[in-house]
């Protein structure tokens, strides 16, 4: 991606790239939360169709996440068979057991439900807009000073459906466990955003995919898997190192990872 050229496009549309994360109040209000995707909604329409000097390097990850999702329950939904085919070893299995039917249904609904609303009428209305995503959309990447808007970083900026922007805003504050109505949110956003039912039912579709479960579960059966596949100590030197690189999940963090998700993905909303 030619940052300096992106980079001059954008201000000239009166948005600045800082280069940096924010500083922000973590006691947001529900205003607040309005505000930014008021804001969501603003910088979106400002990039629809634009044509920066080297954009074409941007990366395309339109109808990625629904696709991941597809492989990620067929895969999980062998590694639950498995855990009931044999004794329990760990707590994360006993939690797995006693909950992860109950996920795997939800997710699978989830996926179902969006392609049987027009999810690839979104698909093409996003191709057909040249759709931009920021990727990080929430006050520590994005915010308006004195009625400029100002991006920290462009890192995660991609051609995607606009719809994604408000989901990763959604997740963050699942995450941060405020107390939000997301089919509230989702229709504000699409009444903004001047969309149709298709996004509406797009978007209540993502948003009851229980994703971080489901993340941290395929975390758990990935590091089991590579724990008894020997395959790994012949790795070349290169892929160790990158390996080594990314710090990996202990078992107690995914536990608590599974057990903080299951009390916003648990429940039952939206769809």
């Amino acid at each position: 991606m030619d940052k300096l050229s992106i980079t001059e496009c954008l201000r000239l549309k009166g948005i600045t790239i800082i280069g940096h994360d924010f500083s922000y109040d973590k006691n947001i209000s529900k205003r607040d939360i309005t505000s930014q995707i008021e804001l969501i909604v603003e910088i979106q329409k400002s990039l629809i169709g634009c044509n920066f000097p080297g954009l074409s390097r941007i990366r395309s990850i339109i109808g990625r996440e629904v696709e991941e999702y597809k492989v990620q329950v067929k895969k999980l939904q062998r590694h639950y068979e498995y855990i009931v085919s044999k004794p329990c070893t760990s707590e994360i299995e006993n939690l797995i057991l006693s909950d992860g039917k109950m996920m795997l249904k939800k997710a699978k609904r989830a996926v179902n439900y969006i392609y049987e609303h027009d999810y690839y009428g979104v698909i093409k209305r996003s191709m057909n807009r040249e759709e931009i995503c920021i990727g990080k959309v929430d006050k520590n990447n994005l915010r308006k000073v004195e009625g400029n808007i100002e991006i920290g970083t462009i890192k995660g900026m991609a051609y995607n459906l606009v719809e994604e922007d408000l989901y990763y805003y959604i997740k963050r504050l699942q995450r941060k466990e405020f107390q939000i109505d997301e089919k509230e949110l989702i229709e504000m956003f699409v009444r903004a955003s001047h969309l149709s039912f298709n996004s509406l039912d797009y978007l209540k579709g993502l948003c009851s995919y229980p994703k971080d479960f489901m993340k941290s579960w395929e975390r758990y059966r990935d590091r089991k898997k590579d724990g008894i596949n020997e395959i790994h100590h012949s790795l070349s030197v290169c892929n160790l190192e990158c390996k080594e690189d990314k710090k990996e999940k202990t078992v107690e963090e995914i536990l608590s990872e599974l057990k903080r998700s299951l009390k916003y993905e648990s429940k039952s909303f939206i769809i």
